[in-house]
């Protein structure tokens, strides 16, 4: 993928439930919490990234909004002077309607972020999932916001293509404001970098107890003389004593170079 963002297909959303209508209208102006911490120092060594539009002000990445759980509560946040007996009376009465379907729901119904919720025919709730493939290029941050830097959400431009210095705010995509990173790279590190307005599914790739796998090529600054010890110290978890933190176990493996002469990969 270019060094832009691409939405994914609805088909590669985790749920059905909350994708289903990934083709939908825009989104209402309502996103997920910040992402991560920005990368590391500046490498002074490292050429500068290409010119970029100015970062996101607080007002275009718009304000935080939780949608409640249970249908009734929804409801009464979404329709304001309307009392809950009111709003819970339509429900029986299949004036409300879920993605849709009328038929069986109860105040008590569950219903997702992203689905489409209406009242006497008129949709008082439509939000579309976004899932982002971005080729991070160096020198941009893994973050939402930051004061000193390019942030992976300031080069996501409309045509998925490279930003460069004649790109305008116009240029990138509108929802940009309700993007949370799901995982981060370090500044200078290029690569995959997923950004989403779906909390859940951010949560579940980043916090997933080591179910999905991230894989990491590198090159080592040092010569690798003892591979086989190298190998078995990455597999019982390398222990990181700046934050006093044991990582957990991962697999290394050499694609390139030999052990002892020069740089291993």
């Amino acid at each position: 993928f270019a060094s832009g963002a691409v939405p994914m297909p609805s088909s590669a959303a985790p749920s059905a439930d909350e994708t289903r209508h990934a083709a939908a209208r825009d989104s209402l102006p309502s996103r997920t919490e910040d992402g991560h911490a920005t990368g590391g120092a500046e490498d002074p060594h490292r050429p500068p990234p290409h010119a970029l539009p100015s970062r996101l002000d607080d007002e275009a990445r718009g304000a935080s909004a939780t949608l409640p759980r249970r249908l009734d509560a929804a409801l009464v946040k979404l329709c304001p002077g309307r009392r809950r007996q009111e709003l819970r009376a339509a429900i029986g009465e299949g004036r409300v309607s879920v993605d849709g379907i009328s038929d069986g729901l109860l105040p008590t119904t569950t219903v997702r972020p992203f689905c489409r919720i209406a009242l006497d025919g008129i949709i008082v709730h439509e939000r579309r999932a976004y899932y982002v493939l971005l080729n991070k290029p160096a020198g941009v941050v893994s973050a939402t916001r930051d004061a000193a830097a390019v942030c992976a959400v300031d080069i996501l431009a409309r045509s998925g293509q490279p930003t460069d210095s004649s790109t305008q705010a116009a240029d990138l995509v509108a929802w940009r404001g309700e993007l949370c990173i799901a995982g981060r790279l370090d500044r200078w590190t290029t690569g995959l970098l997923l950004l989403t307005n779906d909390g859940r599914f951010a949560r579940r790739v980043t916090d997933g107890g080591g179910s999905v796998e991230k894989e990491y090529r590198v090159a080592a600054r040092l010569p690798i003389d003892d591979l086989g010890a190298a190998v078995a110290a990455f597999a019982g978890g390398l222990y990181l004593p700046d934050n006093q933190r044991t990582c957990r176990p991962a697999k290394l493996s050499q694609v390139a170079g030999v052990a002892g002469e020069g740089a291993g990969r």
